[in-house]
């Protein structure tokens, strides 16, 4: 992409005229369980799994004033590149590569790209294949990345997004994978066993043996007609017919299987690694399975892209007036329709919520404020909240009256 080489030409002029040298602490590096991490099948679904409900999420930027009040941006040149990462993801595919990203690796890198003029034009998630942080004698951390489709790039770590996961005994970044290692591997190699055991089993169907000392060529054809005459498709009969200077003995086959307990124990111990469970990656989870991996896993991982991504495209004087990267998750939408009735009975007389939130709720499109869909809603003959607020003062009023009038013909 012409924006990497525009990138790394510019830094490039920058990094060679310093010397580089390796930070006090062990470089890391990005490493696959060997090769073939994602190719472990529980893995690779459990990944998918918590990758497409994250992509679910929805970045928005929002601004929070003095009243307590959100104010939504949908102008400004950060509000367009959140709807639009790049030219080549929707923002359904950039969270989701970035969700895929971070359990794979458990650190995933963001590059902002901005224009002349400082503008935000693009978000770049960075796939690469090996990764080092190296500190320049000026001081200057310098990101040096090798990617999977392009050479080697450098850029200064302060203009990158990090994610990080399992962030535990590194200063900088989370933990390798490796205590996932032997159970991936134990997974693979159950895998294997099946499939090199069927294999095994399907070579030999029997021993054809001669009773008397024969030629060699003579054994070969033998075996080949016998073959031909009573182990193809063509004997449906299914009845064996052989000289009696022959003696056949059939072996039989008998595919490895291993055992449901083990490999469901194989199974959970990976589901738990990711935090998910069995249901969760089958979409057979109920409201409260859900509740819970959500709790767990995607709201943490929300929160985590909230600040970082508020940190790095908002300047402190803008955060500092309320300017702030919301990810945001409308879960009663992706909620069963029984759960989506009860919280709106149980909610239709506090005032909670809009016209257009009870209709998103329902999976409607919005009716906008032309037409009364901002307007809060109390389930008082439908009555909206302001119409609610008028009807209780004039109660109030007629009550007062009704009072004095009584007074008086006392």
């Amino acid at each position: 992409m012409a924006f990497w080489n525009k990138r790394a030409d510019a830094v490039g002029a920058t990094t060679q005229r310093t010397s580089v040298i390796p930070m006090s602490f062990q470089s890391w590096n990005y490493r696959f369980l060997n090769g073939k991490f994602t190719e472990v099948d529980v893995i690779a679904t459990s990944i998918d799994a918590l990758a497409r409900n994250i992509a679910k999420i929805e970045l928005k930027s929002v601004r929070h004033t003095k009243e307590t009040v959100s104010v939504n941006d949908t102008t400004s040149d950060v509000a367009r590149v959140l709807a639009k990462p790049n030219p080549y993801m929707s923002q359904y595919d950039f969270i989701y590569k970035l969700a895929s990203l971070y359990f794979i690796s458990n650190n995933v890198f963001i590059w902002p790209e901005y224009d002349k003029m400082g503008q935000l034009v693009a978000l770049w998630p960075i796939n690469y294949k090996n990764f080092c942080l190296k500190k320049t004698d000026s001081g200057v951390l310098i990101a040096q990345f090798q990617l999977n489709y392009f050479n080697n790039y450098t850029i200064p770590y302060s203009q990158l997004i990090h994610l990080r996961n399992k962030f535990t005994t590194d200063d900088l970044f989370g933990d390798t994978n490796d205590a996932l290692n032997p159970i991936a591997e134990l997974s693979n190699a159950q895998n294997q066993g099946i499939i090199n055991g069927i294999k095994n089993s399907a070579l030999i169907r029997g021993i054809l043996k001669s009773i008397n000392v024969i030629k060699e060529e003579d054994m070969i054809a033998a075996r080949d007609r016998f073959i031909e005459d009573n182990l193809t498709a063509s004997n449906s009969g299914g009845v064996m017919v052989i000289d009696g200077k022959f003696d056949y003995q059939n072996i039989e086959s008998k595919p490895y299987v291993v055992d449901a307990d083990t490999m469901k124990e194989v199974k959970e111990r990976i589901y738990s690694y990711f935090g998910i469970n069995d249901d969760f990656v089958q979409n057979k989870f109920t409201s409260e399975g859900y509740e819970a991996v959500y709790e767990g896993r995607i709201e943490p991982y929300a929160l985590m892209l909230s600040q970082a991504f508020t940190d790095k495209l908002f300047t402190a004087r803008e955060r500092g007036f309320g300017n702030v990267i919301e990810a945001n998750m409308a879960k009663l939408k992706y909620q069963p329709m029984t759960v989506i009735t009860r919280v709106i009975t149980a909610t239709n007389q506090l005032g909670l919520f809009t016209r257009d939130e009870y209709r998103e709720m329902l999976g409607y499109a919005p009716l906008g404020p032309e037409r009364g869909g901002d307007e809060i809603m109390i389930a008082v003959n439908n009555m909206e909240a302001d119409d609610q607020v008028n009807q209780d003062k004039q109660d109030e009023k007629n009550e007062k009256k009704k009072e004095d009038k009584e007074f008086d013909n006392e």
